[in-house]
């Protein structure tokens, strides 16, 4: 795929790097990864040399190391772990995450207004700094599965918007009911296989992974797990049915004798207008929000139907109309912002050329000067 051929290059230098250095089973291993994600003549001819020179002992004696290492004895290990150090910056990162767990954002190092190709970069660091096999200090193994489960959440488009606008306790308080958040946490890719979806490493067979700036995950579950969750959803609806069966001869009672005062009840709630952030019809009168002025458009004679347009209506019901359209705003920014810096972003890299091929100055300069109106506009409104 052409969209994976930067991606295979710097993997085929990283190949040669460690072929000069004497680490001849990793850059075998790398230029097979770089051979499978863009086939070139350079990578097949160093893959068919660096297998031809491989030999054989290293797999033998690292199975030997391993045996060893797991009969040594009990005081031994124990003597190993005390060894095990930390520095005070790795504590100290440690515990700031820890900290900001239900910060998402924080904990991944990231900005509010990052793009998908940002956050992949900011959750390759913090995975590599606090990976348990590399940070020993007290609390690591948390703070990772916390940089994980921050990058599953902000990855995911819908999930994302749900956090950015309900926040981490966002399934309780927005009415979300509790088998969504359980299927949901199912989904999520455990943090040592998304780890190794990044940097490499056997999955068991059930991520099909892609790499490239542009690339998604693609996360593919076992036929048995198919079979187990169909089961499961077809046991869940007839469940249900089942219910609504048991209690459909107190429903067409209960009908039947007060249907004419329920329904009366039921439409003579608050109504609520709908509203737009541009002017077009129907939506031709401007309204601005008490609390941060924003602007928006209803139609008049929707608004006038409403609860809020009636004669005395309540002040209360305003106020949380309002909080939505400012939350729907601020929503509407941060959308319009990853789309601006993604823009740019792809000016910039279209302008610079292929290695260095094709480079334009003028166009260079003409994308690093692209305004970002929505992300100033975001900065202002906080």
């Amino acid at each position: 795929m052409e969209v994976n051929r930067d991606e295979a290059a710097r993997a085929l230098d990283i190949a040669q790097k460690k072929w000069t250095t004497g680490d001849s089973a990793g850059a075998l291993r790398i230029a097979r990864k770089s051979h499978s994600l863009y086939p070139t003549p350079l990578s097949e001819k160093l893959v068919a040399e660096y297998e031809q020179s491989a030999s054989p002992s290293p797999p033998k004696e690292e199975a030997e190391s391993e045996l060893r290492s797991r009969t040594k004895p009990a005081t031994v290990k124990a003597q190993e772990e005390n060894t095990r150090t930390h520095t005070p910056q790795q504590l100290a990162s440690v515990k700031a995450v820890i900290s900001a767990k239900s910060d998402y954002y924080r904990v991944l190092g990231a900005e509010r207004t990052a793009t998908e190709v940002e956050l992949k970069r900011a959750y390759r660091k913090s995975a590599l700094l606090f990976h348990p096999d590399k940070n020993f200090a007290p609390g690591a193994d948390e703070a990772f599965k916390l940089v994980a489960h921050a990058f599953n959440v902000l990855s995911d488009a819908e999930k994302r918007a749900h956090y950015d606008r309900f926040g981490v306790d966002g399934g309780r308080d927005a009415g979300s009911r509790p088998m969504q958040r359980r299927r949901g946490a199912e989904d999520e890719v455990s943090p040592e296989e998304l780890f190794n979806m990044f940097f490499g490493g056997d999955t068991g067979g059930r991520f099909g992974v892609q790499f490239g700036p542009n690339v998604r995950f693609a996360q593919h579950f076992s036929n048995n797990h198919r079979r187990q969750r169909g089961a499961d959803e077809e046991e869940s609806e007839r469940s249900l049915w089942s219910a609504c069966l048991q209690f459909m001869p107190l429903v067409f009672l209960v009908l039947s004798l007060f249907g004419s005062s329920l329904l009366s009840l039921l439409f003579a709630g608050s109504v609520m207008p709908n509203y737009s952030f541009d002017l077009s019809p129907p939506y031709t009168e401007s309204r601005l929000t008490q609390m941060r002025g924003v602007q928006y458009w209803v139609d008049p004679a929707e608004y006038a139907r409403s609860s809020l347009g009636a004669e005395g209506g309540a002040l209360r019901e305003l106020r949380s109309f309002e909080r939505d359209v400012e939350a729907q705003y601020v929503s509407r920014l941060q959308r319009k912002c990853r789309q601006e810096k993604e823009h740019k972003r792809m000016e910039i890299h279209m302008a610079q050329g292929w290695f260095g091929i094709g480079n334009d100055r003028a166009r260079l300069q003409a994308a690093m000067d692209l305004p970002l109106p929505a992300c100033d506009e975001l900065r202002r409104f906080r």
